[in-house]
């Protein structure tokens, strides 16, 4: 065989003369013989008994019953040392000397920055590569958002409903054009868009205009309410503080009347008892509005009532007019802002509420009142269905109402109008981007690797993956891609 010193003894022929050599009874001579014949010295032909006769000793030595304990010793080669450095660079946030000294404290091997900025590059492109292949098989809820560090943007695109990372790539600018590239691609990848939701960013609306993505424009949800949650604290501050002047004016004026006066400064106020109960007064007042008005709007923003009916799409348009008047009226300037911006983006807050009255219309005109609210409270309460053994949703309802309950299914599943999760995978990453200082051309592309084949740990998705959840079948697992990432001939590139 080609990898032993001399070719001209192959296996075959080893195998016979370690047999000849542990022959006991061999004829004399037999050993100058077979060293003549086949060029070698005597002292390699007792080294081939040698090992031939430690190596059936050791098959057929008496061995301990039962089932073999497994070993504890672990071979940190090459292969182990460059997977290792690529799951401590996805697994968790950490630079290149961190990934360094891992290495060197818990599998005691030493190896260079140059070595492990190498790997990473070389997996980044492989792992890139992988990525311009992902194609889902049903048209996905996308969100769609920026996350920057400095001032290098990356634009960040989800699927709504798998939770898989459709497109992770730093770009230089975030101009329409860049993000309407970022669009095409996706798009002659085979991604297709249900709809896409994403707060206010120009560059990100003006993107899908210039790659003339003709699918609904979903406002985020997630930011109005996240705004007015900080006006909620905003006044409930102003609350507190009022409380706390009426106090102290009520103090004072009881110092004032006391016959004798006590030790210390004098408290001294500037405004009335009664001036500083009516702005306490007011104050509270103003918060109470504002948290009541806000969770009536955000109410009727729900697909369904308290009844578990559908929501109707007019009456939940005079409901939030109603309340922007009203939050107009309480006489505050960052109130009246984000009244006028509810105003502003009224008619996209109630789209998907329209598109969901359209695309149940058909199907509500059979139905009563008491059959649709079982459908909806059983689409409702489907995990708590389905834990009980319950495997259809149809299950327990009239057949002839299956089209209709699978109709229900798939208009209530498709209902989108937040962006969070796009927000949730920019709070995983941003770890990340401190700790390399920056966006790497090979992190993105792991990271995106990476989470598309991480199985959730918990949650109503524990226990499968991003894409497994998405409808792909035959999904790779974690040590199965890094295998394809670093394989043979990725090796043999590095070593070129």
């Amino acid at each position: 065989m080609s990898h032993y010193r001399l070719e001209h003894l192959d296996l075959s022929t080893r195998f016979d003369i370690a047999v000849q050599m542990l022959d006991p009874s061999r004829p004399w001579g037999l050993v100058t013989q077979l060293a003549e014949e086949y060029q070698v010295s005597r002292k390699f032909l007792y080294q081939q008994r040698d090992k031939a006769g430690a190596v059936l000793l050791t098959a057929l030595a008496v061995q301990a019953p039962g089932p073999k304990p497994a070993s504890g010793m672990l071979a940190v080669d090459t292969d182990h040392l460059r997977r290792s450095i690529v799951t401590l660079a996805t697994a968790m946030p950490g630079s290149i000397r961190n990934i360094q000294a891992c290495l060197e404290l818990v599998l005691e091997a030493h190896r260079s920055i140059g070595f492990i900025s190498q790997t990473l590059k070389q997996a980044g492109e492989a792992a890139s590569q992988q990525n311009r292949q992902l194609a889902l098989p049903h048209p996905v809820l996308g969100e769609a958002d920026e996350i920057f560090q400095g001032r290098n943007p990356c634009l960040t695109v989800v699927d709504g409903h798998s939770f898989a990372i459709l497109h992770l790539s730093p770009q230089a600018g975030r101009d329409a054009t860049t993000w309407g590239v970022s669009f095409l691609d996706l798009l002659e990848q085979g991604i297709r868009f249900q709809d896409v939701a994403c707060d206010g960013a120009r560059g990100i609306r003006s993107g899908m205009e210039q790659a003339e993505l003709s699918v609904p424009l979903r406002p985020d949800l997630f930011h109005l309410l996240r705004e007015a949650g900080g006006l909620m604290r905003s006044l409930e501050r102003q609350a507190y503080k009022a409380i706390e002047q009426a106090d102290k004016v009520h103090r004072a004026k009881q110092e004032a009347n006391m016959p004798k006066r006590r030790r210390g400064r004098q408290l001294k106020v500037e405004t009335s008892l009664a001036e500083a109960q009516a702005h306490q007064q007011q104050t509270i007042n103003r918060y109470d509005w504002f948290v009541w008005l806000h969770s009536e709007i955000r109410q009727a923003l729900e697909p369904w009532t308290c009844t578990d009916m559908l929501v109707s799409t007019q009456q939940t348009r005079e409901t939030i007019q109603t309340a922007i008047a009203l939050l107009k009226e309480l006489g505050d300037a960052n109130i009246n802002a984000y009244a006028k911006k509810l105003a502003k983006h009224e008619d996209e807050l109630l789209a998907p509420l329209v598109w969901l009255e359209q695309q149940l219309a058909p199907h509500r005109q059979s139905l009563d009142s008491g059959m649709e609210a079982a459908i909806i409270w059983a689409y409702r309460h489907w995990e708590e269905l389905e834990k009980s053994g319950i495997e259809n949703p149809c299950e327990g309802f009239p057949s002839e109402l299956r089209p209709v309950i699978e109709a229900f299914w798939q208009a209530l599943s498709t209902f989108h109008r937040s962006s969070s999760l796009a927000e949730s995978i920019h709070s995983w990453i941003r770890p990340y981007l401190q700790a390399h200082r920056g966006m790497p051309d090979w992190l993105m592309p792991l990271l995106q690797l990476y989470w598309n084949h991480h199985t959730f740990q918990r949650g109503k998705r524990k226990g499968n993956t991003p894409l497994s959840l998405a409808g792909l079948d035959d999904i790779p697992t974690w040590s199965q891609v890094l295998d394809s990432l670093l394989g043979e001939s990725a090796v043999e590139s590095q070593a070129a």
